[in-house]
C-alpha cells in the first residue's frame, strides 16, 4: 500500500501524525508531502519547532512541493494509491488515478463538499454522527465567511444533496489526533517542564486577541489598559461598559483571577499559547511556564492535558482534547456581540448553551468574564468535576471513540479505497 499525506501546514502533523505512525507500523510505503510555500501566521521565531515529528515506527519519506504544479508532479512521479488530506485537493489533473481520502477537523467538515453536495473525495473520515449530520450547517458557516470576505451573497446550500453525499462517502472513524494521547508519559512531561510531581496543573489558553474580531469591546475594554478604558468608555456608546471598567472585568482581571485560583488550590499555572497570538507580558509574569508549540507530534497540547487538572479557554476546540484526556475545562464567555461572533456562528457551534461543545455540565463549564473576576478566585478544583457519564456522552457526540484506534479506522478506509470502494 502506497500512502501519501498532504501536509499543507506544518501543524497538520498534530492531526495526521498518529495516522502516519500507524501506517508505518503496518509496513506501508508512507510519504509526507509538505507545502514549501507555507504562509506563517505568527512570528517566525515562535513558529519554529524544537524538532521534527518524533515517529516511533520509523520515518516516512518527506517530499516538498510548491503550488498546484508541484503537487501534480508529485502525484505523477510517486503514484500513491491514496492521498490523505485535511483540505480538498486543488486543480489536480483529471488523468490522475489516485484516490483521495479526506479527514475532518471539527467545523472544516463543511469544506469537504460544495453547496451542491459535490465532493472531490472518494471517502471522508468524520469524527461522529453528530458532525456528519452537521455537514451542511458547517458548510453554511464557511460559505458565510467566504461571502463576507469577497462582498458577495452566500451561495445557498442544498441540505439534501450534502446529506446524500455524506451518507455515501463519509465514515465515522473518530478523532485520530487523540490516539497519540495514549503514548504520552505524564511523568516525563512533568520532569521536562520542571513541574512538581504532586502539584496540580491548570492549563490556560489565552484570549486570542489577534484572531478574534476586533470589536469595540475587544480593543477598548477587554484588552485595553485602565487609562485607555476610561477615556473610551466615558462618553458615547462606550458608556455601557463603565461597569466593566469599574469591576475590572477585562483580560488582566481574568489573568489575576486565574492566578489567585491557582494559589488557593496549590496549582501551577501553565500557559499554552499559539504563535499568532503572543502572550502579553502581564500573563507571562503570572505563569510558571509559557509554552508555544514545541512539537506537532507529539502535540504539545495533549502532553499538557496528560498532567492537567483543569483547562481554561475561550471557545477553543481544546475543549475536545481536554475531554478526551479526562480533564474538565472552563469556557470563559462574554456577550456574543462583544466577541463579534456572527449569529450563524452562535447558532450551534460557538455556543455555551447546555449540551453544546462549550456548555456541557460535567465536562466543560461556561463562566462569564464577570464570574471569573468576582467568583473564580474563591472556587476549588472540586467545583469543576469531570463526570464519567457526561464525558462518555460528550465524546460520543463530538469526539468519537476513546480507544486510541481512530487512525486504524481511517487506514482501513484507505485500504478499502485501493480495493475499489467507496465512491
Amino acid at each position: 500500500m502506497r500512502l501519501a499525506f498532504l501536509i499543507q501546514r506544518r501543524n497538520y502533523y498534530r492531526l495526521l501524525g498518529p495516522v502516519v505512525e500507524r501506517a508505518l507500523a503496518r509496513g506501508w510505503d508512507t510519504e509526507c508531502w509538505e507545502a514549501g510555500e507555507e504562509a506563517l501566521k505568527g512570528r517566525p521565531a515562535r513558529e519554529q519547532r524544537e524538532a521534527l515529528p518524533a515517529f516511533r515506527q520509523g520515518q516516512p519519506r518527506r517530499r516538498e512541493y510548491a503550488g498546484e504544479g508541484g503537487l501534480n508532479r508529485l502525484l505523477a512521479e510517486a503514484g500513491p494509491d491514496v492521498v490523505v488530506t485535511l483540505r480538498p485537493p486543488v486543480a489536480v489533473g483529471s488523468e490522475s488515478r489516485v484516490r483521495w481520502l479526506g479527514l475532518q477537523y471539527t467545523l472544516d467538515i463543511g469544506g469537504m463538499v460544495d453547496p451542491a453536495g459535490r465532493t472531490p473525495f472518494d471517502a471522508i473520515g468524520v469524527h461522529t454522527e453528530h458532525w456528519r449530520a452537521r455537514a451542511a450547517d458547517s458548510l453554511r458557516i464557511l460559505e458565510f465567511n467566504r461571502a463576507r470576505s469577497t462582498g458577495r451573497a452566500p451561495v445557498p446550500v442544498d441540505d439534501g444533496a450534502v446529506a446524500a453525499t455524506m451518507r455515501r462517502r463519509a465514515s465515522v472513524v473518530g478523532f485520530p489526533e487523540m490516539d497519540q494521547f495514549h503514548a504520552v508519559d505524564p511523568v516525563a512531561v512533568r520532569r521536562r517542564l520542571g513541574l512538581d510531581p504532586a502539584r496540580p496543573v491548570v492549563v490556560y489558553c489565552p484570549f486570542p486577541f489577534l484572531s478574534n474580531p476586533r470589536t469595540f469591546w475587544v480593543r477598548h475594554v477587554y484588552g485595553a489598559r485602565r487609562l485607555h478604558q476610561r477615556l473610551l468608555t466615558g462618553a458615547g456608546a462606550g458608556r455601557r461598559y463603565a461597569n466593566h471598567v469599574a469591576g475590572g472585568w477585562d483580560d488582566r482581571g481574568v489573568v489575576n483571577a486565574v492566578r489567585a485560583f491557582c494559589d488557593a488550590n496549590g496549582a501551577a499555572l501553565v500557559v499554552k499559547a499559539r504563535p499568532k497570538d503572543p502572550v502579553p507580558g502581564y500573563l507571562a509574569a503570572r505563569a510558571e511556564r509559557v509554552l508555544y508549540e514545541q512539537t506537532d507530534y507529539p502535540a504539545t497540547i495533549l502532553e499538557l492535558m496528560s498532567v492537567a487538572s483543569l483547562c481554561l479557554h475561550f471557545f477553543s476546540t481544546v475543549a475536545y482534547e481536554a475531554a478526551y484526556a479526562g480533564v474538565p475545562s472552563i469556557c470563559v464567555t462574554a456577550e456574543a456581540d462583544d466577541l463579534g461572533f456572527p449569529p450563524i456562528w452562535r447558532e450551534w457551534f460557538l455556543s455555551a448553551a447546555p449540551g453544546s461543545s462549550f456548555g456541557f455540565p460535567g465536562v466543560t463549564y461556561p463562566l462569564s468574564v464577570r464570574e471569573m473576576v468576582e467568583d473564580f478566585p474563591r472556587r476549588r478544583l472540586a467545583d469543576f468535576p469531570l463526570e464519567p457519564a457526561a464525558r462518555a456522552h460528550y465524546l460520543e457526540k463530538f469526539v468519537g471513540f476513546d480507544d486510541g484506534k481512530a487512525s486504524d479506522r481511517l487506514l482501513d478506509l484507505a485500504a478499502s479505497l485501493k480495493e475499489g470502494g467507496p465512491r
